[in-house]
């Protein structure tokens, strides 16, 4: 499939390409909008939640977001910058205690959101096992498009 007519069947509004910029001790790291998309691998859409339990400001951002897209490989990136970790290892190391990686995450992060443990590691589990699941007013999923 051309990354044109993926983009239309899945109402892609934004592609993103992982971002890391080195600083002396620092290193900085994100998301960044990209005009390239490889669909000769497995790819990372989010889009908005529909759920009734999403809160009101995650709505707001959600839609104003759109459907997003970017490389599973620049997900996997992403994690391992977050974390510290890879998926497997991840979630053999918290899987069983949530409450102290919220803990450790709070301590952490200045900019902590009540949960991001959990989110963490519904991410891992996408990453490692190809588990879809819903958090922050998003549904995030794997696609493996055949070209």
């Amino acid at each position: 499939m051309k990354v044109d007519k993926f983009i239309k069947k899945h109402k892609i509004k934004k592609i993103y390409s992982y971002y890391e910029e080195k600083e002396k001790d620092t290193i900085r790291f994100g998301w960044v909008p990209s005009k390239s998309l490889d669909l000769n691998n497995p790819v990372v859409v989010t889009s908005i939640s529909k759920s009734k339990k999403v809160l009101d400001s995650d709505k707001e951002w959600s839609a104003k977001e759109g459907n997003n897209v970017a490389s599973l490989g620049d997900y996997n990136k992403y994690f391992k910058a977050l974390t510290g970790d890879v998926p497997t290892g991840f979630i053999g190391k918290w899987e069983t205690k949530v409450v102290e990686l919220e803990e450790h995450r709070r301590k952490g992060n200045e900019n902590y959101r009540d949960n991001e443990g959990e989110f963490l590691l519904d991410m891992a589990r996408l990453l490692s096992d190809g588990k879809k699941f819903t958090k922050f007013g998003r549904v995030f999923k794997i696609i493996t498009v055949d070209t």
